[in-house]
Parts: structure tokens; C-alpha cells; sequence
């Protein structure tokens, strides 16, 4: 009897025993993306990711996270300081040469987030792999896959990869599929790479596009690459009907040699914000004093959002700076307190231009004829309303104590 209750208990005791050398918790592949996507450890990171590798069935996401992980711990010097350099560094070369179509998409799902700090990283790993990379990015744009990586992908991604993935881009250019905002992207990416290779495939496209934006981006990149003739024709496009010619010709006044300074005036008139920025932005290159006024005009539009006013305050910051805008702090001190500026963020805008050096040491410079600081405090003090402006006018006046 005793016999039959000794094995029941045996076989009970083995079985307890198996259960406890299972695994408990969370897994490591779990464990380690979560130090590395939420923590940015890449360190702790990667000994869970290398277990999770040796340990999971799948092991895609493993290998793509590793990727991630040394590429973010060789950025932020980590690796170095722990004494793992070397290694990461191999292991990166190593993983980057060997991998495949679904692990790149499985780092793009992951980085899908631009709020992820080690998205820049991770993304660097698919720059170093190149042609093939480049391969997934353009369709991916095309098929609107991960939109929060879309402008990484061509503002420096597609870039950085350049000639290995200039017959791609160019192959793209040419499908129907590709849509005309699109094409102009890739254009604008032809010319940060800056290749002549591009050149005949370009004006192949300018002659078969029925997009007046397109065709402008075109004449802007084939400038771009030493094909000058297309000079005036940009300049022109600053005055066009159509907005998107416009803006593409406003983008390319920093990179065009003696522009007309009064064409850029001009277009400072313009209620398109996207293209008064470029204007103004070109304007700190190409100087004239006679600028200011549009400037400060752009800095009190109704019609206008704050881009071209940031942009405006920069350029004359500049401008104080080489003495092109003498006495603009008088006047934009007058502005201010005269209560001709209704809009409380144009106020603001006002005051924060005055905040620059160049416009201190000119109420500073002139307090004995006229002192300015005064009146922007009386102003403070009786008129002012918006909190915004008050706080930033109390800043600027304590800044000139």
C-alpha cells in the first residue's frame, strides 16, 4: 500500500521541479526592447537581445532590434565608455552587411515613432546598407508605409545614401505611380546629391511634366548641378500665379548667385507663408538694407504664420548686427507702444526682435536723446495685457539694466 502512495508523490515532485526551471517574468526579448526603445540602454539592452536571439523560434525582431541597439550605443558613446567599442562596432558591420528585406522593415516599424531616441540611429544603420535600403525607402513612399519616417527618408536618408541609390531615384521619377509631390521630393533630393549623372534624366522629365511645381523643382536642381541657363527662369518663378512655382523658386534664392535684391523685396508681399520664409531667409545671404521695411512688415502680417516672422527676426538680426538696420529699434519700439499692432503674437514677435543684441546697444546707445527703455516700460506697466508679451517685455527689460 505504501508502495502505491510513494510513486503518485514522486512523479508529483518531478513534475513541480520541471516547472520551476521554466522561465519566469518577462522574456528577454521583451526585457530588452523595452530598455532599449523606452530607456535607451543600449548597453543592458543588448546582453537581453543577444539571449532573445539564441533563445526566440523567430528571431526577426531580435536581430533587428540588435541592429538598433549597438548603431545607438556606438552614437551616444556608450560603447566607448563601457569598453565595448569593438565590439559593437563589429557586430554592427556584421549585422548591416548580412541583413534582410523583412529585418529592415521590421527596424522601420519599430522606428515608426518620432518621438523614439533611438530612431536617428536606427535609421543610420539602413543609410550604411545602402542601394538595398534604398530600395525599401522609395517604396515606401510611394505606398505610404511608416509616414512618420517620410521625411527622414528624404530629407537626409535617401541623401546620405546618395549615388548608390541614384538609379532608383531616378527609375522612380519615371513611374506612373509616383505622385507629382513625390517627384518633387526626389528632385529636391537629386540636388543635395548633387550627382550629373542626373542631369539628362531631369530635363527628360521637365519636357514630359504637365506640373508647373514639378517643372520648377527641375530648373532649381538642374541650377543645382551646373546648368546656369535656367538662372532667369527661376528668378521669374517668384512672380508665378501658380504657388507650389512660387515656393520652389523662393528655395532656391540662397543657392543662386546675384540675385536681384528687389526681386526678393518684392516677394516679400507675398501671403504664401512657405515662400515669404525662403524670401527672407534668402535675404540674410543676399543683404540690402533696403529691406528692412518689408522685414518689419513681414513681422506684423495678419496674414502670414509665425515661420517667416521667426525667419524675419533672424535676418535682422543679422542685419543689426552689420549695420544695416540703423535705428530699428526706435521705430520698433514705436510700433509697440503706438497700439497699432493688434495682434498680441506680432507684439510678441516685436518685443522678441528688440531682445537681440544688435537692437539692445541701440536703445542702450541712445537713452540720453530718447530712452526708449522708459516708454517700453511705462507700456508695460499701464497697457500691456497679453501675459505672453508682458513676460517677454519684463525679460527684455531687465536684460537692459
Amino acid at each position: 500500500m505504501k508502495k502505491v502512495v510513494i510513486i503518485p508523490l514522486l512523479v508529483l515532485l518531478l513534475a513541480s521541479f520541471g516547472c520551476e526551471t521554466k522561465q519566469k517574468g518577462p522574456s528577454n526579448l521583451t526585457v530588452g526592447k523595452s530598455k532599449l526603445i523606452e530607456s535607451g540602454n543600449a548597453l543592458e539592452a543588448v546582453g537581453h537581445l543577444e539571449k532573445a536571439e539564441a533563445e526566440e523560434v523567430n528571431k526577426l525582431e531580435p536581430r533587428a532590434l540588435l541592429v538598433i541597439a549597438y548603431s545607438y550605443g556606438i552614437s551616444t558613446g556608450d560603447a566607448d565608455r563601457s569598453g565595448n567599442g569593438a565590439k559593437f562596432k563589429n557586430q554592427l558591420s556584421q549585422r548591416i552587411e548580412a541583413l534582410t528585406a523583412a529585418e529592415m522593415k521590421n527596424i522601420l516599424q519599430v522606428l515608426n515613432d518620432r518621438r523614439s531616441q533611438v530612431r536617428k540611429a536606427g535609421l543610420q544603420a539602413l543609410v550604411d546598407k545602402g542601394h538595398d535600403a534604398a530600395v525599401l525607402i522609395l517604396d515606401s513612399l510611394t505606398k505610404g508605409r511608416y509616414p512618420a519616417l517620410h521625411e527622414d527618408f528624404t530629407q537626409w536618408m535617401l541623401v546620405d545614401i546618395g549615388t548608390d541609390g541614384l538609379d532608383l531615384i531616378l527609375a522612380k521619377l519615371t513611374e506612373e505611380a509616383t505622385s507629382p509631390a513625390l517627384k518633387s521630393k526626389l528632385v529636391h533630393v537629386l540636388a543635395e546629391i548633387g550627382d550629373v549623372k542626373a542631369v539628362d534624366a531631369l530635363k527628360s522629365l521637365q519636357t514630359s511634366t504637365s506640373e508647373p511645381g514639378l517643372a520648377m523643382e527641375i530648373n532649381t536642381t538642374l541650377y543645382q548641378l551646373g546648368e546656369k541657363s535656367y538662372k532667369n527662369d527661376i528668378i521669374a518663378g517668384i512672380n508665378h500665379e501658380d504657388v507650389a512655382v512660387r515656393r520652389a523658386a523662393a528655395k532656391a534664392m540662397v543657392n543662386i548667385n546675384n540675385v536681384p535684391t528687389k526681386t526678393l523685396i518684392a516677394g516679400l508681399k507675398d501671403t504664401d507663408s512657405e515662400a515669404v520664409t525662403a524670401l527672407v531667409e534668402a535675404l540674410a545671404v543676399h543683404k540690402d538694407a533696403a529691406a528692412v521695411d518689408g522685414l518689419v512688415e513681414v513681422l506684423i502680417s495678419d496674414e502670414l504664420n509665425k515661420d517667416p516672422k521667426q525667419a524675419a527676426i533672424n535676418t535682422l538680426d543679422i542685419y543689426g548686427q552689420e549695420k544695416l538696420a540703423r535705428g530699428l529699434a526706435s521705430r520698433i519700439t514705436k510700433l509697440i507702444i503706438g497700439g497699432t499692432v493688434n495682434d498680441a503674437e506680432n507684439r510678441l514677435h516685436l518685443v522678441q526682435l528688440l531682445r537681440r543684441e544688435p537692437f539692445k546697444k541701440q536703445i542702450k546707445a541712445i537713452k540720453s536723446i530718447d530712452d526708449l527703455a522708459f516708454k517700453l516700460y511705462d507700456y508695460h506697466e499701464k497697457k500691456e495685457e497679453n501675459t505672453l508679451v508682458k513676460t517677454s517685455l519684463k525679460q527684455l527689460l531687465d536684460e537692459l539694466q
